[in-house]
């Protein structure tokens, strides 16, 4: 194990974080991280609070440089290097470097698959014009920014009502823009219940935003100087005149790696990896926005591209490269979302999740106070609760509201985690304080509510 060579394809959260372990755990490791992109160990969920201003330099975002990485970590990095082959029984990867098309055939003793996710382009007639950005790396935020100062656009389309449309929807709005929000679903922000979304977009509205929902971009039309000038809707062909549109329709795992070298992929369509996220080929592990990952409240197989378990699966991943043998149990798709003066979130299953798996369902909904009403008690949270009926098992929670509510959401993913009912977790002991909290927690007004 002294000496071996870990191969690290992807530089971001579980790729980064699994070299980081398993250096650390054994710094005799020799350890190399390659990666497609011109960067290493940024945050893509900064992307919308740069460009609001709330993040004054890219460079904020950025944790590690090639030379920092070795310098304070003892790791190479290799940027604008992408894997384009594995051949498992050389133990190696062909890489190819930049642009100029040549290879090199890097050698390892354990490689992890740490290649992501990539967004989802809708077939839209114009997708490709000046004009039109997603948002997966930080090169886009940079080109998001170059085309408003020099364009200086008054109004902008974002297609897709997703956590990150959410964001960069607040930014448009802060920096002045006339913005419109387009969706294909019947409501924004689809992971959670059209009930608790519909708040959500009560508080975009009251901004200024107009939203159309369950309608379908057909074309996107410039001018003729090559200038965005409208969305066309499908339905009524509805002109939309903008200067610039944002798209977030959702993200797919990046598997063509792994599919065309043999490692089996999952239901969900991500890579398939054992509790200690091994593949199906020995010695080949597996970790973040790429892997299937299970679902412990329905037990089923998910894609989960999210940060935090990219994250805890990375840590996971390195001290399985290291030589040690640790488990990854699964996640509950703990997720939330700022927009303007609320957040929302959730964990677990919502109500159509959960009769999609075959749970009978009970719920409940209130809304309450997050501070006693003499102490600043003007905040509010809505909070939504999933039992299964009959056991009174919790399955999912949502909270829209204050800042605060991000305790409710917090609280109800550990009840899940813990397979707690509904009785169980009602007796949670929860802190109190007039400053911090009202007696009677939200989440517990809600679980004592309901009828299972």
């Amino acid at each position: 194990m002294s000496g071996d060579r870990i191969l690290v394809i992807g530089g971001n959260a579980a790729g980064m974080t699994a070299a980081s372990r398993a250096k650390r755990l054994n710094p005799s490791l020799e350890v190399t991280v390659v990666e497609a992109g011109s960067r290493i160990a940024y945050s893509i969920c900064g992307l919308p609070y740069y460009l609001s201003g709330r993040v004054s330099d890219l460079s904020d975002l950025q944790l590690f440089t090639p030379d920092s990485l070795m310098s304070e970590r003892g790791i190479a990095a290799q940027l604008q290097s992408r894997a384009i082959e594995i051949m498992p029984s050389q133990r190696r990867v062909l890489v190819e470097k930049g642009s100029s098309g040549k290879c090199e055939a890097l050698g390892y003793d354990r490689l992890l698959l740490a290649t992501g996710y990539r967004p989802v382009i809708p077939d839209i007639e114009g997708l490709d014009l000046n004009g039109v950005f997603t948002a997966s790396r930080l090169e886009d935020a940079e080109a998001m920014e170059s085309y408003i100062l020099e364009r200086k656009p008054k109004r902008v389309v974002l297609i897709g009502g997703g956590y990150v449309g959410l964001e960069v929807l607040e930014a448009m709005v802060t920096r002045g823009l006339e913005v419109t929000l387009l969706d294909v679903a019947p409501h924004v922000l689809p992971s959670l219940d059209s009930n608790m979304s519909q708040l959500v977009t009560d508080e975009i509205v009251a901004h200024g935003v107009q939203v159309m929902t369950s309608r379908t971009v057909k074309r996107i039309e410039a001018k003729r100087d090559g200038r965005i000038d409208s969305v066309v809707l499908e339905r009524g062909m509805l002109r939309i005149p903008t200067d610039m549109i944002f798209v977030d329709v959702g993200v797919l795992p990046s598997v063509e790696l792994a599919m065309n070298s043999g490692i089996r992929l999952g239901s969900s369509g991500a890579i398939a990896v054992s509790d200690m996220l091994e593949t199906n080929m020995p010695g080949v592990y597996a970790a973040g926005n790429c892997v299937e990952t299970t679902h412990l409240v329905s037990g089923g197989s998910v894609c989960m591209p999210l940060g935090t378990v990219a994250v805890k699966q990375g840590r996971v991943a390195g001290e399985n490269l290291a030589g040690c043998r640790t488990r990854f149990y699964g996640a509950v798709g703990t997720s939330v979302v700022k927009v303007f003066d609320i957040i929302a979130g959730r964990t677990g299953l919502t109500t159509k999740e959960a009769l999609a798996c075959g749970f009978s369902v009970v719920e409940s909904t209130i809304q309450s106070r997050l501070r006693p009403e003499y102490y600043d008690g003007k905040a509010k949270a809505t909070v939504k609760i999933i039992a299964e009926r009959g056991s009174g098992r919790l399955l999912g929670v949502q909270v829209v509201g204050g800042p605060q509510s991000i305790v409710c959401i917090d609280t109800a993913a550990t009840a899940l985690c813990a397979g707690m009912t509904v009785m169980e977790a009602s007796q949670l002991d929860l802190a109190y304080a007039p400053p911090v909290g009202i007696l009677w927690n939200p989440f517990l007004i809600a679980l004592n509510k309901l009828k299972y």
